[in-house]
């Protein structure tokens, strides 16, 4: 007779068995189920690598910052920094640590910098990439130098989603590439969001991206992160980000719900995130000089906990990994007895990364203007470009400075419309509102010596400007050259003449023939001294947390 309570051995196996089918069958309908409730309040961790600004720079460098005061000194101590088979080993170390729970990133400004990257349209960069497993990338303003087919055999190439919530295609007004991608990494379900330069139609050469549109897209993106949150159920919602340092802080501060941002575009080394509101906002430097790591504790889809460190990557230090050196030295083999000719000798440092002049803008400026008898020149405000250290300077070189291929253009300009150019690039740089800065750097000249004061308003800056030693007339038409800019655009210029001749062969041609060079810099750009503690300041935030 069976007590009270008892079970049959029969009956107590077919409970069993119920329970373990009951169970399974709950697994195998959802574990999504499981990680939603179950596993949402206990702590999981993910890590977050990426790169940013890399600029097409497969191999080693030198690069100045405008904080390096002494950089040769560093530069002979340290040696040469980056080359992607040297982050190539360090994300595989990173990742090793953290198996099937390390995102790879990219920030943008990446396809694009280079002469190899110039002459193959970033298809090494992308696959560099590819070989790295990469797991998303937005792409920056420079990603869009290339012809429009250019840049979509990229996105066709690379097996990793570009995505951009900010491009657009005129016609139809929907996304040229998705806004976001949904990556499940150790059970955590991450959104990433997208976000090209939102000036990207007005900064570059518009004829390279007629028919797309960009922009900040404040609205369109938050919907984006309610449809992640309530539809998608993610963990965690990441912006991949190429506004720059500045406007991703405004932007995550009126756009609710996301927990960190990936930056780029400003080539702000962060070495401690900034925190505004509950979002993390984070960016690697540039040149692939950084390797940036995030790792994040979630709990109830939070984060909690947060650890955050930017690798220098110096490359004596660090062995090269030989699957991607395999790569890229495939990449530059048809172009290496080109790139490697030696055209001339330097007797100084050749840096560019200023805010206001720097050698090599200067260098360019004054070959154009020279080449041209023009009374002034113009060369783009590029924040890229490796630094050429005193001795040989190889056609490489140049491509660095400038890699673009890009003819040298004269016309004429007023005086006024001169002073108009300087008026504006400096409200790019001191414009208070992050949504209204245009680039970042003063538009780089030859052929005049100005000073500004930045406590006057906008439109009267610049208290003198001088052209051939002599005060600007405002109604003379002056002759200028340029390449690789859009100041030939601005309404009201005149007698455009195309010389045919490239930026690049005409620095060249210039080396050739002089055979040794010494750029510096000078009194051409000049501020009132009352100015001198805030712009030191205005260099010295380019290292965030230093």
């Amino acid at each position: 007779m069976r007590k009270e309570g008892e079970v049959r051995p029969r009956a107590a196996l077919r409970g069993r068995w119920a329970a373990v089918l009951v169970l399974s069958g709950l697994m195998l309908a959802g574990v999504g189920w499981l990680n939603a409730s179950g596993d949402r309040d206990k702590d999981q961790a993910i890590r977050i690598l990426w790169t940013n600004d890399l600029h097409g720079y497969l191999k080693t460098v030198y690069h100045r910052e405008p904080w390096d005061a002494d950089y040769e000194s560093m530069a002979r101590r340290e040696g040469r920094l980056g080359g992607f088979a040297h982050i190539a080993t360090l994300v595989k170390k990173l990742r090793g640590e953290r198996p099937g729970r390390t995102l790879l990133l990219d920030a943008g400004d990446t396809w694009h910098g280079t002469g190899v990257a110039v002459f193959d349209g970033g298809a090494t960069v992308v696959n560099v990439m590819n070989a790295l497993n990469y797991d998303a990338m937005a792409p920056g303003n420079v990603d869009f130098l290339f012809p429009k087919d250019v840049v979509m055999a990229r996105v066709k190439q690379a097996r990793f989603p570009v995505i951009a919530a900010n491009w657009t295609d005129d016609d139809t007004g929907d996304p040229v590439v998705k806004p976001y991608v949904v990556k499940e990494v150790g059970g955590v379900k991450v959104g990433i969001i997208g976000m090209a330069y939102q000036w990207t139609a007005k900064t570059g050469d518009r004829s390279l991206t007629e028919g797309w549109s960009f922009g900040v897209k404040e609205k369109e993106v938050q919907e984006h992160v309610r449809e992640l949150r309530e539809k998608e159920k993610v963990d965690l919602v990441l912006l991949l980000s190429h506004m720059g340092l500045p406007t991703d802080m405004k932007f995550v501060s009126r756009v609710q719900g996301i927990d960190a941002v990936i930056g780029a575009h400003t080539h702000d080394l962060v070495k401690v995130p900034i925190k505004v509101g509950e979002t993390l906002v984070c960016q690697a430097g540039s040149h692939g000089k950084n390797l940036g790591r995030l790792d994040l504790t979630i709990r109830n889809g939070k984060v909690v906990k947060h650890d955050h460190e930017v690798y220098r990557i110096v490359a004596k230090e660090i062995t090269a990994d030989p699957e991607i050196q395999k790569i890229i030295d495939g990449g530059y083999a048809p172009y290496i007895e080109k790139l490697s000719r030696v055209i001339g000798q330097t007797k100084t440092m050749i840096w560019r990364r200023a805010t206001w002049q720097n050698p090599m803008d200067n260098f360019i400026s004054d070959v154009y203007r020279e080449a041209e008898k023009a009374d002034v020149a113009f060369s783009p405000a590029w924040r890229f470009g490796a630094t050429t250290m005193p001795g040989d300077v190889r056609v490489e070189d140049v491509y660095d400075w400038i890699p673009a291929h890009g003819t040298v253009l004269t016309f004429g300009l007023s005086g006024q419309q001169i002073r108009s150019v300087l008026e504006s690039a400096l409200d790019n740089i001191l414009n208070e509102d992050p949504y209204l800065q245009l680039g970042g750097d003063l538009a780089r000249f030859s052929g005049m010596e100005v000073v500004f004061d930045i406590r006057r308003p906008l439109g009267q800056r610049f208290v003198e400007i001088k052209i051939g030693g002599k005060p600007m007339d405002p109604r003379k038409v002056y002759r200028v050259a340029s390449a690789n800019t859009q100041f030939h655009n601005i309404p009201g210029a005149v007698d455009l003449k195309d010389t045919k001749k490239t930026g690049v062969d005409t620095v060249i041609a210039h080396i050739e023939k002089k055979k040794v060079i010494a750029p510096k810099l000078d009194d051409r750009v000049r501020n009132v001294p009352e100015n001198d503690k805030p712009l030191r300041e205005m260099e010295k935030r380019r290292m965030v947390g230093a």
